[in-house]
């Protein structure tokens, strides 16, 4: 009796030891993709490259933003002049003006990403 609890302690000892047994992995995973300025000569660089790529997203963000606001008041100014509250030189001029400062928007964004 002694005997088989012997052989059984050894069993479970090397079921739980093989159950748990971390070998290499070998998944052979993808390496990191790089940053789109380059970044492959260390850490630093790297690190320089994804807060570039970050700045520049953060910087189409606000042209998103600025094209959104921009569209909600011409679309706002174009219901007034539906309603008669507005004229047509109102919404021309909403429209034009927004135009201009999206065109800006997008240039100081393009600016600032080669700045960077």
């Amino acid at each position: 009796m002694k005997l088989m609890t012997f052989f059984r302690n050894k069993f479970s000892l090397l079921a739980g030891s093989t159950l748990f047994y971390i070998g290499n992995a070998l998944a052979d995973l993808p390496p990191i993709e790089q940053p789109s300025s380059g970044g492959g000569s260390g850490t630093y660089a790297t690190i320089k490259g994804y807060l570039r790529d970050g700045l520049t997203l953060g910087g189409l963000i606000i042209a998103a933003v600025a094209f959104i606001v921009v569209a909600n008041a011409a679309i706002s100014c174009f219901h007034h002049v539906r309603q008669g509250k507005a004229t047509w030189t109102e919404f021309g001029t909403f429209v034009i003006i927004g135009v201009i400062l999206l065109v800006v928007v997008i240039w100081l964004v393009t600016k600032s990403s080669d700045i960077i």
